[in-house]
Parts: structure tokens; sequence; C-alpha cells
């Protein structure tokens, strides 16, 4: 199961709206993201690092309408990436590519909850996310 739908069913279960988007068209897909976040959604968009120009955009349209925006990227093995294939700039997270396929979307969890997407439950299960307990500021997009 791709990275963002095991980590979408994990959302899921512990009630948090999350709506997982493919992007065959990375600024449509950005655009979406955008006014589903603005709509308390968390959204989780699947992209190739092919146009590194189109994650840009959107983490710059994201930040003019307030909502929040995470490049995150799985590393390829080291000795399938020349440098000169690398994306010209920095995402925010990128995933170890040693890090096993099943703890991912653990690890993912993590970050979201560190950088204030997710909001935990003080003294409920703590390996689940929960939706925050104060009303939220800026609605969350992830790509």
């Amino acid at each position: 199961m791709p990275l963002a739908h095991a980590l979408a069913d994990l959302l899921r279960s512990a009630g948090q709206q999350v709506a997982v988007l493919e992007a065959k068209e990375p600024r449509r897909a950005g655009l979406t993201a955008e006014v589903l976040a603005r709509n308390g959604m968390l959204v989780l968009v699947t992209c190739t690092p092919d146009h590194p120009q189109d994650c840009d955009t959107a983490r710059k349209r994201h930040g003019k309408s307030g909502t929040q925006f995470l490049d995150i990227r799985v590393a390829p093995p080291p000795s399938d990436t020349p440098k000169a294939d690398l994306p010209p700039h920095a995402p925010d997270f990128v995933v170890p590519a040693d890090t096993p396929e099943t703890e991912r979307p653990a690890l993912l969890l993590e970050l979201l909850t560190e950088r204030r997407f997710l909001v935990r439950r003080p003294l409920e299960n703590h390996s689940q996310p929960s939706v925050p307990r104060e009303p939220r500021r800026t609605p969350r997009s992830w790509t």
C-alpha cells in the first residue's frame, strides 16, 4: 500500500478527516489541496519529484492563503540517485530510504504531530492522533 494511503488509513481510524490526492497534474492538485485544507481537511498529495517548481508554487499558494504545507519525500536508495538528479530545493522532511515501509506511516504521524498538524489526546491511546482540543487557527495541507 502506498505511504500516503497507509497514513490516511491510520489517521481516519483516529477520526481525522483526510483526503488523498493522486497528483497527475501537480498544479491542479496543489490548488485542490489548498481549497480542502481551508475547509478543515488534512490533505495528502502524492506526486513524483519530476517538477519541483510545482511544489514551490503550491508552497507559495498555501502560504498566501494561510494554510500549512509540508513537502515530504521518501529518499531513494543512495545508489539509485546520481547527485545531478537531486531536486534543486530541499524538502521539509525526507523519510530515510532505510526506514522499513511498515514504520513509515508512524514516522510521518510523529512529524505531523510535531509540526502541529495533529494534536494527541492526553489520556487516551497515545499512538493515535486526534482532532485538536482548540479550534484551528489555520487549516492544514500536506504535499
